[in-house]
């Protein structure tokens, strides 16, 4: 079975509790591209970005795992001019994904009543003066996350749920099936190695540090908890007008 990931230091994570038969099937994709793969392989499971879901009604998704977050530790983090108080145009680099895209939007919106204006910045290196959106391992190579501000911490506050970030999906429910059988759960044996894990990993030492320390805001078990998180999401795009209708979530 196919199996597609976004690359990034937590899918890495959760790849070492895959069962064995699947690390020789695995490919690596641009987290905005994930589900245009799935449209033709459609037998495969991906980890998608979950506001994708929107587009992509007819995936099933699995019940067993993800990738979600509630505090510091982050996909995505905010780095503001210091200072700031107005935000008109925020800068989009790294991994970007549509719940980036959407959730920025909105949580300016509620926390600071600002419409803002995001734009994709495609330049090698990041410009001074600008307030960013960074995704993905850029964070851990070439910012100072630490004192950034999680959009994982921001968001799960938002919705009193964690933040699910990325759910296993696929066009065949029986291979996401067979999947959900196949894997046992996973919270407990990260925790327990996290070190060892984190050491085979290529992210600076400050970062795996920063990992390790915050291992508790990381959820790779999709429990109810996390089933209703991925349904509030969608309410709170709805309540904000992005999407004009309701829909269940395909969950198996």
């Amino acid at each position: 079975m196919k199996l597609i990931l976004p690359k990034n230091v937590f899918s890495a994570i959760l790849k070492e509790q895959l069962p064995q038969g699947y690390l020789t099937e695995i490919s690596y994709q641009e987290s905005s591209l994930i589900c245009k793969s799935l449209e033709y392989n459609t037998s495969a499971v991906a980890l998608i970005p979950s506001l994708e879901l929107v587009n992509h009604r007819n995936l099933f998704v699995s019940k067993k795992v993800a990738l979600s977050f509630d505090g510091v530790l982050s996909n995505s983090y905010f780095y503001f001019i210091e200072g700031e108080k107005k935000f008109q145009k925020i800068y989009l680099r790294g991994d970007i994904s549509l719940n980036e895209i959407l959730l920025s939007k909105i949580l300016f919106a509620e926390k600071f009543s600002s419409q803002i204006e995001i734009t994709l910045d495609t330049n090698k290196t990041a410009e001074k003066g600008r307030d960013y959106i960074i995704v993905g391992d850029e964070n851990f190579h070439s910012w100072n996350y630490q004192s950034a501000i999680s959009l994982a911490d921001e968001v799960s506050e938002m919705i009193d749920f964690p933040y699910v970030n990325f759910v296993f999906a696929s066009q065949d429910k029986e291979a996401l099936e067979k999947f959900n059988e196949q894997i046992n759960p996973v919270d407990e044996r990260i925790e327990n190695d996290i070190l060892n894990i984190v050491n085979r990993e290529t992210v600076p030492e400050q970062a795996k540090k920063f990992i390790v320390e915050n291992i508790g805001s990381i959820y790779f078990d999709m429990t109810d908890n996390e089933e209703n998180a991925v349904n509030e999401l969608i309410k709170l795009i709805f309540y904000h007008g992005i999407i004009d209708d309701m829909f269940d979530v395909k969950f198996c």
